[in-house]
């Protein structure tokens, strides 16, 4: 039985050897995952990066590429299954590009999501013994997702095809039968558009010849209210049949209380459009998290699993120890959901956000809760920071919620001038949080605690939350 506490890998017979080659046929034991979700096999000690392969298996793999510190392969065959393997539930798995650990059980995957926070700590961001507690799973690890895009790409025979990408293929599109991360709902309203559409023989969207209509189908779904949104995505032009579209839309899914179109003439294919039609119901969706009301337009951002990220917003509000007369800053605030969380234990909480519509709808959300004690600023992140330093303005707790890439080190210079004594880091790359809090540590920052929280089952991805208290 293989354990996560196993520290070296199976080291394969003294036949295989450093000096294997492109298309040599070698038999691995995998031993672990890297961030990033492929797999780790040794041969005497150097590392053969797979795709595919659970950490106990052993398998029988063709090197596809040779660097001078590393190889990958693509496995032939898996001779010897791992224990902690589990069946994965889609037929489309191992081909789609959506969920990477269907086949890994659950506990497992927390497992090493939880391990690869603290590698990165240690590797990255020098922490000996970082203070990482075990990842806290999702109550719901299927149809947990709120919101998903759906692509549409010509076909010669079916007239088009709806649904997702092969793994590391964008450019092309499978017909979609099921997926197991948004709804039941969302996979009948798919395949209910892809028959419709054959049927009226809409046209999709060539980027070669520059015309059609279809682009994408993304739908958005209130988990806790039951609220579903249709937002089809179109090039410029006429959709006469519009109308119809959207009643029968609404006929069969009585849940659905909004159809948009946004319509997105350039060619970066993206489910974004530079203007939007109202087809039927209302613009915006809702979605409650704990006591609070949150308006979900079909352009903004929202948490994409719901009901962990309310666990999650609880956990930075606990770990704050806000006191009543704090006032809280809140970077790269989106649509207000932390700043409105944190409200009611703070004095005053500003929220910096650059996306002009999640500040007009954090801002909406806000007023809908009847929060007012919130402040919503757009700007750019390091431009505000660097203003609020000249002024000398003061904050006992900052919560950042940066992009992937983390914070720029403009905006943490600004910060450690700042001197806050409370900072509560909650970020989606535990690569760029181990980098920053490495920054606020050598200086005057010591890392209470890291909390992985598990937003994305079935992917590598992993959320934390970390608390960094002034020395």
């Amino acid at each position: 039985m293989i354990s996560l506490d196993e520290s070296s890998c199976w080291i394969p017979p003294l036949k295989i050897r450093m000096n294997i080659r492109r298309r040599d046929i070698v038999e691995l034991q995998i031993c672990d995952l890297a961030y990033g979700g492929t797999s780790i096999a040794r041969v005497d000690g150097f590392v053969v990066l797979v795709y595919g392969g659970i950490p106990g298996d052993v398998v029988k793999a063709e090197i596809t590429k040779k660097k001078s510190n590393y190889a990958e392969a693509k496995i032939l065959q898996i001779t010897k299954e791992s224990n902690l393997r589990t069946k994965p539930v889609c037929s489309h798995f191992g081909f789609c590009g959506g969920c990477t650990w269907q086949d890994l059980k659950y506990e497992e995957q927390l497992k090493f999501k939880s391990k690869q926070v603290k590698e990165s700590l240690r590797h990255i961001g020098g922490f000996a013994d970082p203070p990482v507690m075990d990842a806290l799973g999702s109550e719901q690890i299927f149809f947990y997702r709120n919101k998903m895009e759906y692509a549409f790409s010509p076909h010669p025979k079916k007239k088009l095809v709806l649904g997702l990408h092969p793994r590391k293929r964008y450019d092309l599109v499978f017909d979609l039968k099921e997926c197991f991360l948004q709804s039941e709902v969302a996979n009948h309203i798919v395949d209910f558009v892809r028959q419709y559409a054959r049927k009226r023989n809409l046209p999709v969207y060539d980027h070669k010849t520059q015309s059609g209509l279809l682009r994408f189908l993304m739908i958005k779904e209130g988990k806790n209210t039951g609220q579903t949104m249709v937002n089809l995505v179109t090039y410029k032009g006429d959709f006469p049949l519009s109308k119809e579209f959207s009643e029968s839309v609404v006929s069969n899914f009585p849940s659905v209380r909004s159809i948009v179109r946004n319509i997105n003439s350039k060619l970066a294919h993206i489910a974004v459009g530079e203007r939007e039609e109202l087809l039927a119901g209302d613009e915006i969706i809702t979605e409650k998290l704990g006591k609070f009301v949150f308006e979900i337009s079909s352009n903004s951002f929202f948490q994409t699993n719901p009901r962990q990220a309310e666990r999650l917003f609880h956990m930075v509000r606990g770990l704050a120890d806000l006191q009543e007369d704090d006032e809280v800053l809140d970077l790269y605030s989106g649509n207000g959901t932390i700043s409105i969380f944190l409200s009611s234990g703070a004095k005053k909480v500003i929220g910096v956000e650059t996306v002009k519509e999640a500040v007009k709808n954090a801002r909406r959300n806000a007023e809908l809760n009847a929060v007012n004690n919130c402040e919503f600023i757009r700007g750019e992140t390091t431009k505000v920071l660097k203003d609020f330093e000249q002024k000398k303005k003061t904050f006992q707790l900052v919560v950042i919620d940066p992009p992937r890439a983390g914070v720029h080190p403009k905006g943490i210079k600004s910060l450690l001038n700042m001197k806050p004594p409370k900072i509560m880091y909650v970020s989606c790359n535990p690569t760029t949080l181990a980098r920053d809090v490495k920054i606020f540590c050598e200086r005057e920052y010591r890392l209470e605690k890291v909390q992985p929280v598990d937003m994305f089952p079935h992917t590598y991805h992993i959320e934390s939350v970390a608390k960094l208290v002034r020395t």
